[in-house]
């Protein structure tokens, strides 16, 4: 998943706005919209305080990892169930 994507993804989760996000990032309701839609990348300290406003670690932010391990962990039970 894109990085965009994962942006809109939390602040979804979270039930915030665009404009409570950027509150809490001290930025514009327009760069969290830029963000999402990819017309811009976050700067690196903006992403560190977005995963600590979405309470996750910044590689599940960044590169989905939580999501990963979370699917590995689904194949592996269902596999079990099967045998």
């Amino acid at each position: 998943m894109k990085l965009c994507e994962q942006i809109y993804k939390f602040r979804c989760e979270k039930k915030l706005s665009q404009s409570e996000l950027a509150e809490a990032l001290d930025v514009s309701r327009q760069s969290v919209s830029k963000w999402e839609t990819g017309a811009a990348v976050p700067e690196l300290s903006k992403l560190v305080k977005m995963a600590e406003v979405f309470e996750i670690s910044l590689d599940a932010l960044v590169l989905g990892k939580e999501e990963e391990k979370e699917e590995a962990a689904e194949e592996h039970e269902i596999k079990d169930e099967i045998t």
